[in-house]
C-alpha cells in the first residue's frame, strides 16, 4: 500500500494504467491472456472447465483495473480486491498460492503483445503493482 503518496509509486500506477489501456483496446488481449494462463498449468485449466470464458474475460478486465489502483489505497478498488481474497481462499474457490505466479507471468506476456510500448521498465512497474494486491491476496488464503 502507498504510505503518504509515494511518488515512485504513483508514477508506477500510472504507467502501468496506461499501458493496461492500451493493451486491452485490442480486442484479442483477454482471450490471449486466458490462452497463456490455461496453458501455464493443467491444474489451471483444469479450475477453468466449467468456466464462462465470455463473462469471465469481463470480470478480469474489471479486476485488473482494481488491482492497478489498489496500492493507492482506492476504496472501490480494496472492496473489489477483499472480495476477490474471500472468494479465493481455501473455503472457497481454492485458489492455491502458487497459481498467481502463473497469473502475473500470463498477464505481462498478454500486455507484452498488446502494447507497443512495453519494455523492461515497463514490466517491472507492472510486476511491482500486481505484486501488492497479490501478496494481499495470498495472505488470506
Amino acid at each position: 500500500m502507498i504510505k503518504d503518496g509515494t511518488i515512485g509509486m504513483q508514477e508506477d500506477i500510472s504507467k502501468v494504467r496506461l499501458s493496461y489501456g492500451r493493451a486491452i483496446a485490442k480486442q484479442e488481449f483477454l482471450p490471449r491472456f486466458y490462452e497463456i494462463f490455461l496453458a501455464s498449468d493443467p491444474s489451471i485449466a483444469r479450475k477453468f472447465e466449467n468456466t464462462d470464458l465470455k463473462k469471465q474475460q469481463e470480470l478480469l478486465a474489471m479486476s485488473v483495473n482494481m488491482v492497478i489502483l489498489f496500492p493507492q489505497e482506492n476504496k472501490i478498488a480494496k472492496n473489489a480486491v477483499g472480495r476477490i481474497r474471500e472468494s479465493h481462499q481455501r473455503s472457497g474457490l481454492n485458489i492455491e498460492p502458487r497459481f498467481y505466479g502463473f497469473w502475473i507471468s500470463s498477464l505481462i506476456q498478454a500486455v507484452a503483445e498488446h502494447d507497443l510500448e512495453f519494455d523492461a521498465a515497463l514490466e517491472a512497474s507492472w510486476r511491482k503493482i500486481l505484486q501488492v494486491a497479490i501478496d494481499y491476496i495470498i495472505e488470506g488464503y
